[in-house]
């Protein structure tokens, strides 16, 4: 090695380079803050003014596959909203330790809602079955 080069400096590691990490996706991101946020907002397309969106806080779950789940009363607004028209979008976002929201982690899920089919609705290991 010639005196103008020098070796990578490693702070208190005398062995080889450890193998650099590959980054999460954004997927894996994205599912990361979801599995440690519980309440979003969801956003419905308004019945009463049409063309506007509504939103509402609401809590939810994952399922088996990823996907978030809501426990919805038929008589909330939103509800009646998503049964007229069942796009929608659910605004996810952490909570920052320097409470700086524009720092902190964020996504927006859009899809369309729907029921969960029966034959998914589980507790435990047994099918409950959903009243009429």
């Amino acid at each position: 090695m010639s005196p103008n080069e020098s070796a990578p400096r490693q702070h208190a590691f005398t062995g080889p380079a450890l193998p650099q990490l590959p980054e999460p996706t954004h997927a894996e991101r994205v599912r990361t803050l979801l599995s440690l946020v519980s309440v979003a907002t969801l956003s419905s397309l308004s019945r009463k003014h049409p063309g506007f969106p509504f939103g509402s806080l609401m809590p939810f779950a994952l399922d088996s596959a990823g996907r978030p789940i809501f426990l919805i009363s038929n008589m909330a607004m939103h509800t009646q909203n998503l049964k007229e028209d069942s796009r929608c979008s659910l605004f996810v976002g952490q909570t920052s330790a320097d409470s700086d929201p524009l720092g902190a982690a964020r996504a927006t899920l859009i899809g369309r809602a729907a029921p969960v089919p029966e034959e998914e609705i589980t507790f435990g290991s047994r099918a409950i079955p959903r009243s009429p």
